[in-house]
């Protein structure tokens, strides 16, 4: 089922500027995680979970100018804003619509000299075998995830540490924690590169960071009527907890797996 928070465009935008605003790394997280990897040999790449191309406009710069894209998501709605991205930046680009947790994918293998997961693989971990099979040998997989105590840190700040409600979970299916782990059945090389990040709100920006949190917070809980029943009591708790504060400080650390060689067949 796709999820609505990913398929707004505006919505997504809010988020990215209220990340950037109040981050205490000023440093694009594409350009620290991507950093070094040059790829102008590449002609086919594939970015799973690709939203609006993100991460595929910043991979965009580092392969080769006759480099074709697909994009893979199951939200439909952004395949003309990820076509269009990607065209602004040069490249050829097609969309696919489909969900990706069905761990099976359709292209032949080796298709691939390049695919990327940018903060996407904890939806569909169960595809790694195939990004392995689909990567050509010399190929280059790059995961992009965060930390399980990056958003333990966020739940206990905002006082819903007891209430879990699913993010740790959720993220702790493909994280920094124990994505090397998962990665190494797959590939013979894995480098991880960190991204190390606050995220400051004070007094009065705690309107934004009830946004984010929303934002966040609808993601794990896959929105549904249930889901928004329990973002109003979660809002009622935060907004009681926050009363007192004067800031709110919480870690937001991200990393990239690069993985090379991988284990296929």
């Amino acid at each position: 089922m796709a999820l609505r928070p990913f398929g707004d465009p505006e919505l997504l935008g809010r988020m990215s500027r209220i990340i950037r605003q109040h981050s205490t790394n000023a440093r694009d997280v594409r350009e620290v995680l991507l950093e070094g990897l040059a790829l102008p040999d590449a002609r086919q790449v594939l970015d799973l979970g690709c939203g609006f191309g993100f991460w595929s406009e910043a991979l965009a710069r580092r392969v080769s100018g006759a480099a074709r894209f697909v994009g893979v998501d199951v939200c439909a709605g952004t395949a003309e804003a990820y076509v269009e991205r990607l065209r602004a930046a040069g490249r050829e680009a097609q969309f696919v619509c489909r969900d990706l947790s069905s761990a099976v994918l359709d292209w032949p293998s080796a298709s691939f000299d390049v695919i990327i997961a940018g903060y996407s693989l904890y939806f569909f971990p169960e595809v790694l075998p195939e990004v392995a099979r689909l990567l050509v040998p010399a190929g280059v997989f790059v995961g992009v995830t965060h930390t399980q105590q990056s958003c333990r840190d966020l739940l206990a700040v905002v006082g819903l540490a007891e209430d879990d409600p699913g993010l740790v979970e959720l993220i702790g299916r493909f994280s920094v924690e124990n994505g090397a782990r998962e990665l190494e059945r797959w590939f013979v090389q894995v480098q991880r590169v960190d991204y190390e990040n606050s995220l400051v709100f004070s007094r009065g920006h705690f309107d934004e960071l009830w946004d984010y949190l929303c934002f966040v917070l609808e993601v794990a809980l896959a929105t549904g009527r249930r889901g928004f029943e329990q973002l109003l009591y979660y809002e009622t708790k935060v907004r009681a907890h926050l009363a007192d504060l004067q800031e709110v400080v919480f870690r937001k650390d991200d990393a990239a797996f690069v993985c090379r060689s991988p284990r296929w067949p």
